[in-house]
């Protein structure tokens, strides 16, 4: 049995489960779940005081999900929950270097430099032409990006928006029940576009999962292969994101999203046209700056 790596889909087994476990043992599921972290850092003795069971209650519970007992129970949670806490660890390191508040910022450019190169690196030309024949041949476009990726969600939007005649997003700024309301409408033919990087909404995952089941194709941006969007994904285009305080960084992305818009610019029939006609009609809203009449250097 291969144990779970990701905190959520070990969150979602460990629920499933719940309905099926004798009496004992549903305690013990009832408090893990209420407190998955908390169950991660006690000892065996501990979480059977907690749960108001026997140590090999505990074991059992462990052993029902698939593991040998409750160590490895113990390992496989806390392992999951390694990615949730490093910002935590990372930020600890840091306020502990006397460093100055420019030299953080020159690293953290640094850092973004070598994202933007890693994205680079991690083109691959028959994903990035997938991504293009799939986004022109979809009816309907959705961007879908929770927590720091809504952000880019809806940068996403406005980069497609000259190029893609319905293109909308779904975010949660507005709350869950609008994002669902709008996901449900999602049919074969149209197109979901995920965002997610380090550290991966759960929701993301089961929003795209909806989008899947109504049909739609989808397009995955996110940091690396093993990413848990990528298997529900067609296509999947990947972004460095690493940062040395901050649980990722979104600089990759946004350049991976400006690449793909620059790359749909030039893909439409008529794309010279449109953006001659685009640059006339904002052309009496923009502040123009007359050329210089200095002497050529």
């Amino acid at each position: 049995m291969e144990p779970p790596i990701q905190t959520g889909s070990l969150l979602i087994r460990m629920q499933n489960c719940q309905q099926q476990l004798p009496a004992a043992l549903a305690k013990v599921g009832a408090w893990a779940l209420a407190y998955p972290f908390r169950t991660a850092t006690l000892k065996i003795g501990e979480l059977a005081a907690a749960a108001e069971v026997s140590v090999a209650s505990v074991n059992r519970y462990a052993r029902f999900l698939g593991y040998d007992g409750f160590p490895e129970f113990r390992e496989d949670l806390l392992r999951a929950f390694e990615s949730t806490f490093a910002p935590v660890e990372k930020l600890r390191v840091a306020v502990q270097r006397d460093t100055s508040n420019a030299e953080i910022m020159r690293e953290s450019l640094a850092s973004d430099a070598v994202n933007i190169t890693r994205t680079m690196d991690l083109l691959q030309p028959e994903q990035c032409e997938a991504a293009i024949r799939l986004i022109r041949e979809a009816g309907r476009v959705v961007a879908l990006g929770l927590g720091d990726s809504a952000y880019l969600a809806l940068f996403l939007t406005d980069v497609l928006e000259p190029y893609v005649d319905n293109v909308h997003e779904a975010i949660e700024f507005a709350g869950t029940e609008r994002t669902i309301r709008r996901l449900m409408t999602m049919k074969p033919g149209d197109l979901v576009i995920a965002i997610t990087s380090p550290r991966y909404s759960r929701r993301t995952i089961e929003h795209l999962q909806l989008c899947r089941e109504r049909g739609a194709k989808a397009i995955a941006l996110t940091d690396a292969p093993d990413s848990p969007i990528v298997p529900l994904a067609d296509v999947t285009l990947l972004a460095g994101a690493d940062h040395g305080v901050r649980h990722s960084s979104p600089t990759g992305l946004m350049a991976l999203i400006v690449a793909l818009g620059t790359a749909l610019s030039r893909s439409g029939p008529d794309s010279v046209h449109q953006a001659a006609d685009m640059a006339e009609r904002i052309l009496p809203y923009l502040h123009v700056v007359p050329k210089s009449n200095r002497p050529p250097e």
